[in-house]
């Protein structure tokens, strides 16, 4: 076989390793939209960053937290003077009487982030995350009342009411300039842009215990950070963003096995099979290098493309594919094609063969869809970017041979 032919059989199958591998991810992307889990992992992150998940954080009572902690915090900068029978209470003795409260909600649910990149306030989310393990997803509950069943004449609201619908309204991204402006709103409280550090420490020191490890981390940070408030907000900001970074990674993992899930359904619904696919590229030069050329045209998702426009594109690349002869989807395969031929279903759909040896064909069929499925673990990017360098080194050609002197 010519080299010129082998980089063509490269460039095929790379094509279609690389657009099954893109369209599994939008199709990961819508999924992940559809359940909110951007937002999910968004909280998730927080609730482990700030209470390390210990303890369940309800999002309905994020305002009253904040104000709760607002007022400890005025309770220990400016204690009233009074005789020591009508005394008020210590910050200390406030936060031990009062119901605990999460640093996670407390931060929600103050005027910086209430309400942003979101619809309403944090507090109209009727949604729980329950205490348990973390380093990844909790679970998350909502206080949707009723069933189905009771709910089966307003079914709208009962869908609005759902967990998934719930996370989706969540914000899927907070800055870390905007997570520092929080914390320190939330310690300092009425500075008016005239915050010390002699200020959030004393106001640290009345945090309850209870709230840990948000208490313990901001009183290094605030050590560390001497008399510079805007240190100690850089601090706040390094914090946040290193522990993010590991939320992403979750939010990643996660996101693979959405990914795999979905791409072995679209192997196996379109029946892209490695194997057959190869063989054909291999046999057929005519479909050999009608696939090249429309592997040149083939680029992945713009950053400006929506995902419906990308699906609609990279469909529109497989068809362009299946039309230039690549056996793709559940056709008759053309042995069962020809005069006189006798095949059932299974036969006709390739997946048996007329011929004997079915269990043979099987397995040859199982391992093809294998190889499509392993292959999309790269990711689209991976295929796309070595397409493009063995699409320059099919059109560069062979090394023009040193003339004879």
């Amino acid at each position: 076989m010519p080299s010129s032919a082998i980089i063509d059989l490269a460039i095929g199958l790379i094509f279609v390793f690389g657009v099954t591998a893109a369209l599994s991810s939008v199709v990961t992307e819508l999924v992940a939209r559809l359940i909110g889990l951007r937002g999910a992992y968004l909280l998730a992150g927080l609730r482990e960053l700030l209470d390390s998940g210990k303890a369940p954080t309800d999002l309905s009572t994020a305002k009253t937290d904040y104000e709760k902690i607002q007022e400890i915090m005025l309770g220990g900068q400016a204690p009233p003077a009074a005789p020591a029978a009508a005394a008020p209470a210590s910050a200390t003795e406030v936060a031990a009487t009062a119901p605990p409260l999460t640093a996670t909600g407390a931060l929600l649910g103050g005027p910086i982030l209430r309400s942003q990149g979101m619809t309403g306030q944090i507090s109209d989310r009727k949604l729980t995350v329950e205490a348990g393990e973390t380093g990844g997803l909790p679970k998350m509950t909502t206080d949707r009342e009723g069933n189905l069943w009771s709910q089966r004449r307003n079914l709208l609201s009962y869908i609005k009411g759902s967990v998934w619908s719930q996370r989706r309204s969540l914000p899927a991204y907070i800055s870390a300039g905007s997570f520092a402006d929080a914390v320190i709103d939330l310690v300092a409280p009425g500075a008016a842009g005239q915050t010390t550090m002699n200020t959030i420490r004393q106001n640290l020191e009345a945090l309850p215990e209870t709230m840990t490890p948000f208490k313990p981390s901001l009183q290094a940070l605030a050590k560390n950070a001497g008399d510079d408030v805007g240190r100690f907000r850089t601090g706040v900001e390094q914090w946040y963003d290193d522990h993010m970074d590991r939320v992403s990674g979750w939010y990643k993992r996660y996101a693979a096995k959405i990914t795999l899930v979905a791409g072995a359904i679209l192997v196996v619904l379109l029946n892209i099979n490695a194997l057959t696919i190869g063989r054909t590229l291999y046999t057929e030069s005519t479909v050999n290098t009608a696939i090249s050329t429309v592997a040149a045209k083939v680029s992945s998702c713009p950053k400006g493309e929506s995902q419906q426009q990308c699906l609609a594109s990279l469909e529109g690349q497989l068809s362009a594919a299946a039309a230039a002869g690549l056996p793709i989807g559940w056709g008759t395969v053309r042995d069962c094609r020809e005069p006189q031929a006798r095949c059932n279903w299974l036969e006709q759909r390739g997946i048996f063969s007329r011929h004997g040896n079915s269990g043979w064909q099987l397995v040859l069929v199982l391992i093809g869809f294998l190889i499509m499925v392993v292959a999309l673990v790269p990711g689209a990017r991976f295929w796309f970017g070595l397409l493009s360098k063995l699409g320059s080194l099919r059109s560069t050609g062979p090394k023009p041979a040193t003339a004879a002197s």
